[in-house]
């Protein structure tokens, strides 16, 4: 394909105005640092300074970034003392998703994050206008139609690179490789959107005190530039033991109810819409996302369910994609929902709308069960072992046996966690005690095993199996399988790997 010279683009000019409400809001914030008290309050100023420095900063930016989007390529240059020149080939990238805080939006303007999955090409157009942001989007989705070279364009529009020109051109004469009609969207079909029942089920959870906690930290902090001292105020009612634990209990469902209002801020108008090829997510009302999930990079799906909210029959839905880094599409692609539905929701995400997380699971030999009760009974006294030597009184040192009986259910949850299966053309693992994963992976998607075995597992005739991929987490294990069931399970999945591994097990027994 012949190439052809593509025009450099440039980011909104809103972004200058953004930056002079920083400028506006910082004076605000320096103006009370210094008349509030006789003594400047410091964190107003640095505040202030900040503002300042981050007005500057869009300046600069909006002058000196370009990028372009050619048909192997996409570019970006910016700096000003140091120059960066940031190149990605097209089919590097793994994600162009798009973010936008409460006064960024308020301007229309976007954050187009443009992932390859390696921190050192990725890097983000900050900030676009919302049609340059949905355009880009388009242009660089993954089944986006197949470039073709276009006449570049030429004349002042072209020379200038207005941002209110390039809007308003079609995709071929800003620059774009593709003819007119090329990148017209595609129908979206729904698959989930906020219900009232999730709202209370992730607002529920273990998470409550540490956020009761985080609450009472950012308040004590926020009110010290203002001579408020929160942590002395508590500690003046400790005499008052009956009002402590009346506030105590108050704390606890005001801690559910900070969860339930910070989940409906991030989960806001939540969708999940399947366009063309590509699963797209938005949420958000201060802060609004949108995430982009290619069906050609899916390779599985995974359910985590914590212990604690177990007996709720909830869990999260994690998608496993290729060629993802951390904050790059991969992970939580619905927030926590009740089993059945995420069940239900599965299906229509996976492109086959195969159901492999409802296979029924084979058992791990009773020898894994033996073996965690016996860690079970073993840890504490260990510890218990570990503080007799120690001059410490005779009633601390059996402290560590009270845990038996929480270690012994826990090890029994965890054995009955363990369970294996191949459904169709998904390979199944779970595990886990206070977390439960259920992982289905194609089995295309593995491109490797790891078998281990210490002492014990030798004599008891069991291993621990790993599953190497490129997608997800990379490396997911299913612990104290029995030997048979191991090779059975590895041919089953990989008929094209199983000869050579299956030939070295038996000639190492």
């Amino acid at each position: 394909m012949t190439s052809v010279e593509q025009e450099w683009r440039r980011l909104s000019v809103r972004v200058v105005h953004l930056g002079l409400i920083r400028l506006a809001m910082s004076s605000v914030s320096g103006y009370l640092g210094v008349t509030l008290r006789d003594d400047p309050v410091w964190p107003l100023l640095a505040g202030a300074a900040f503002g300042l420095l981050g007005a500057v900063g869009d300046l600069v930016r909006w002058q000196t970034t370009r990028f372009r989007i050619t048909a192997d390529v996409v570019e970006m240059r910016t700096g000003w003392i140091a120059r960066k020149h940031r190149t990605v080939g097209r089919d590097r990238i793994r994600s162009v998703d798009s973010s936008a805080r409460l006064i960024p939006r308020l301007l229309g303007l976007r954050t187009v994050h443009i992932g390859s999955g390696e921190t050192e090409s990725s890097f983000k157009l900050d900030a676009l206008d919302k049609a340059g942001a949905e355009s880009v989007q388009r242009e660089l989705r993954a089944d986006a139609p197949v470039a073709r070279p276009g006449p570049a364009t030429t004349g002042p529009a072209a020379a200038t690179g207005a941002e209110s020109d390039i809007s308003e051109m079609s995709p071929t004469e800003s620059g774009s490789l593709a003819e007119p009609g090329d990148l017209a969207e595609p129908a979206e079909e729904s698959i989930a959107r906020l219900r009232r029942s999730w709202i209370w089920l992730n607002a529920l959870g273990a998470e409550a005190p540490f956020t009761l906690i985080a609450m009472v930290f950012t308040l004590h902090w926020a009110l010290r530039p203002f001579g408020v001292d929160l942590f002395a105020a508590i500690r003046g009612l400790s005499g008052h033991l009956v009002l402590l634990t009346v506030l105590a209990l108050l704390a606890i469902p005001v801690a559910f109810a900070v969860r339930a209002v910070s989940f409906v801020v991030d989960n806001w108008r939540f969708e999940l819409v399947r366009s063309g090829g590509t699963l797209i997510t938005r949420h958000g009302l201060f802060t609004t996302k949108t995430v982009q999930r290619s069906d050609a990079r899916t390779r599985g799906i995974a359910f985590a369910e914590p212990l604690l909210t177990r007996r709720l029959g909830v869990t999260t839905t994690k998608l496993l994609l290729t060629g993802s880094a951390a904050g790059e599409g991969g992970g939580d692609i619905l927030p926590r929902i009740r089993l059945p539905e995420a069940r239900d929701l599965a299906a229509r995400i996976l492109p086959d709308g195969a159901r492999p997380l409802e296979a029924p699971l084979r058992r791990h030999p009773r020898g894994a069960l033996v073996r965690r009760i016996g860690w079970s009974l073993y840890t504490p006294a260990l510890l218990a072992g570990a503080l007799l030597p120690f001059p410490l009184p005779g009633w601390v040192w059996p402290l560590p046996l009270l845990l038996i009986p929480v270690t012994v259910p826990l090890a029994v949850v965890a054995y009955r966690s363990l369970g294996h299966t191949v459904h169709g053309d998904y390979l199944v693992v779970r595990d886990g005690a206070l977390t439960r994963k259920t992982v289905a992976l194609q089995n295309r998607a593995v491109i490797g095993w790891s078998l281990e075995q210490s002492l014990w597992q030798r004599w008891a005739g069991r291993m621990t199996v790993g599953v190497a991929t490129a997608a997800g987490s990379r490396h997911y294990v299913s612990p104290d399988m029995g030997a048979d069931q191991a090779l059975a399970l590895i041919a089953e999945a990989t008929p094209h790997l199983a000869d050579a591994i299956i030939d070295r097990e038996v000639s190492a027994c």
